[in-house]
Order: structure tokens, then sequence, then C-alpha cells
């Protein structure tokens, strides 16, 4: 992306799941349904145990937690293809604001962009190829890559390693978000829903 040298070089960081994607649908309504389209049934003790279980494992940072997390439930002898069919349920049900491919190409005219989201890079990523959003941002961070979630400062420390910046704005929809940005000696904006079309506004102010 092409800047003027003279220009201060500013970043804005966009939150993933609930900012640049979100869904109407609860989480535990998708886990309902993949479950359901493998087994053709969804007993309650699996959204029990597979909910419990995955909570520990990705605030742990384990390595899979998610196929993991099905391979606690009883009965469940293969999850893969319960794995295959929640990740097709997530990506389906997320879509991006009103005007948000505009929006970033605007943004990316003057800022340099990334993404920094708690989560398995290749399963973030997988989200935002298949609503051709990649392309607009300049860096791309997971939490699973520090093995460390928001608000922890690691993340946002990778982000302005990969993406050097002489100012760093957030956009998020979650305190985690808002609260880690801060505490990094970031500008922050808490996302309310509704597209991209205000930004920059008040981000760099004050």
């Amino acid at each position: 992306m092409r800047r003027q040298e003279w220009l201060i070089v500013t970043a804005i960081v966009f939150d993933l799941d609930g900012t640049v994607l979100h869904t109407d649908r609860e989480y535990r309504d998708l886990l309902a349904t993949a479950i359901a389209d493998v087994r053709g049934d969804t007993p309650a003790e699996w959204l029990e145990t597979y909910d419990e279980a995955f909570f520990d494992l990705f605030s742990a940072c384990d390595p899979d937690p998610i196929q993991r997390a099905f391979a606690r439930i009883d009965g469940c002898t293969d999850p893969e293809p319960y794995v295959r069919a929640l990740h097709e349920q997530e990506i389906e049900s997320l879509s991006p604001p009103e005007n948000a491919h505009d929006d970033l190409e605007r943004l990316a005219e003057s800022f340099e962009l990334g993404v920094l989201t708690n989560g398995l890079r290749e399963w973030q990523l997988a989200k935002l190829r298949a609503h051709d959003l990649e392309a607009y941002f300049d860096a791309i961070v997971a939490s699973y890559e520090v093995g460390a979630h928001k608000p922890d400062a690691a993340p946002y420390r990778l982000l302005e390693a990969r993406l050097p910046a002489a100012r760093y704005g957030m956009v998020g929809d979650s305190e985690s978000d808002v609260d880690g940005a801060k505490n990094a000696g970031w500008s922050t904006c808490r996302y309310e829903g509704g597209g991209f079309g205000a930004l920059p506004g008040d981000l760099f102010r004050g």
C-alpha cells in the first residue's frame, strides 16, 4: 500500500467477530445445528459437555480446542465431521456491516489496516476469506499466535511488530478489545453496530 513518506503512519485495527463480521445467531444455536447436521439430532448432554470443555480449552489456548471439546463428548468417536460442520455454520451465519467493502477500501487509502482477533489463525482467516475481506488488511493477528487472548498485551504487541506505525486505533465491540488497546497505549473506538462510514471520526482526537 502506497503512502507519502512525510505522513505519520497511522494504523486502524479491527476486532473480527462482532465488528468486521457479525451474526444474529447465538453460538449455542450454531453448535446445535452443526451437531444435528452430522448425527441427525442434538442431545442436550452433547451441548453441555462441549460448552464446558471448549471454554476451558480455549481459555488455556489449547492447540486444538474445538476438536478436543468434541472428543470429550461421550459417544463422539470421530470429532472431525462436527468440527467442519461447526466451522461451516459459523461462516454461513456471518456477514459484514453494510458498505463494509467501500468503507474499508476508503480507509485503506489513508491508513494501515489490521485485524486483531481472539481465536485460531486459520479458523479466523477462513471467515475473512469467505467474505472477500482479507485483502483490505495489512496485518492479521490471532491470539493463538502468542498464546494469550485480548485484553492481554501480547496480541497487541505482535500486531505492532507486524504493522509498524506511529499511532494505533482499535475498533472493537467488547470490553476486552477496548481495555487491552487502552493498556497498550492505543486510541479506542467502541463499535456499536452499523458500518464504518464514520471512521476515523474521533478515533485519534484528544
